[in-house]
């Protein structure tokens, strides 16, 4: 182990997924820092601290994203991991995705197969974005740890998505009643953050607390339930879970389809028709058929073989 090494981790808000590496590598001794919007009130500022130093660039932000982009303005997420990169003049650059929905942004692909020493992914058939004629290696997916227990009978769970969108837009009132059909019938939900709880405990809904990962949920029901477009639904769905992504109307139907239209175990339905499942499986006249968990738990040794070598 190369003590001069410095592992430098990048990435802001959802946009971050790499956490569970940062601190798999801490424990096993590696010289680690993150540079993220929960560790850093100035990025710019920790990278050009940083300059000095040997170091291996790991990133699972878009490349070109900025304080330019809306969500990330007024905070201190001020450069592109393109610019840290520039900055850090790493010896060894890694990047792996975020969302396992948009694994790859179409502006990020002409850097991806140019810059970037290796890409990691959480599945196979992205050859097409090998650096310079190295290989895109399958590490599995970063937020699960095992495959999936069968999960318990007449239990369902919800990961709640686009809550921004309902906080703003809408208001959390007009959520509720959207899913109150859903949620009344004792699903429990799961948001993002502890700021979420309060909603769940002002309208009486059972949820999971936030500190628990989505898998955790996953893994406990027997059905999961989706909304929108968020990665959660592949998650669930591709790991054998009987899943069903609810038809919100935060997008069209079409968006929906583009997004998940195929994928095995999952099924897009209206909030009524959603509802009516429910009814059907707790009293028992639905059995849920489980498919076939072909997303592949993150296998950290290989990553860490990978990144070090």
């Amino acid at each position: 182990m190369n003590k001069n090494i410095l592992y430098v981790f990048f990435g802001a808000l959802i946009e971050y997924s790499l956490n569970p590496l940062f601190v798999y590598m801490k424990e096993q001794g590696y010289n680690c820092v993150e540079i993220t919007l929960k560790t850093c009130s100035d990025m710019k500022k920790e990278i050009l601290a940083l300059n000095a130093k040997e170091n291996i660039f790991i990133t699972s932000a878009h490349v070109f994203i900025d304080e330019t982009c809306k969500i990330y303005q007024n905070t201190s997420f001020n450069l592109s991991a393109l610019e840290a990169m520039d900055i850090l003049r790493p010896v060894k650059s890694i990047y792996y995705p975020h969302d396992i929905s948009t694994l790859v942004h179409e502006n990020d692909t002409p850097w991806l197969n140019s810059i970037f020493d290796i890409i990691l992914f959480p599945m196979d058939g992205y050859a097409h974005l090998a650096c310079n004629g190295k290989p895109v290696y399958n590490v599995g997916w970063i937020k699960k740890n095992n495959k999936l227990d069968e999960g318990t009978r007449f239990t369902v769970g919800h990961g709640v998505s686009d809550l921004l969108h309902y906080k703003t837009i809408t208001g959390f009132d007009h959520m509720y009643n959207i899913f109150k059909e859903i949620w009344g019938q004792g699903v429990i939900v799961k948001g993002t953050n502890k700021g979420h709880h309060k909603i769940w405990e002002k309208y009486i809904i059972k949820y999971l607390d936030s500190s628990n990962s989505i898998f955790d949920l996953i893994n406990t029901c027997e059905i999961m339930l989706t909304n929108a477009l968020t990665s959660v639904t592949l998650e669930a769905a591709l790991s054998g879970r009987f899943t069903v992504n609810m038809l919100d109307g935060i997008f069209d139907r079409a968006e929906h389809e583009k997004y998940f239209k195929g994928v095995p175990s999952l099924k897009l339905m209206t909030i009524e028709e959603t509802a009516d499942l429910l009814k059907a499986y707790y009293k028992g006249d639905f059995i849920p058929e489980q498919g076939e968990d072909i997303l592949k738990p993150f296998d950290f040794k290989r990553a860490v073989e990978l990144i070090t070598s």
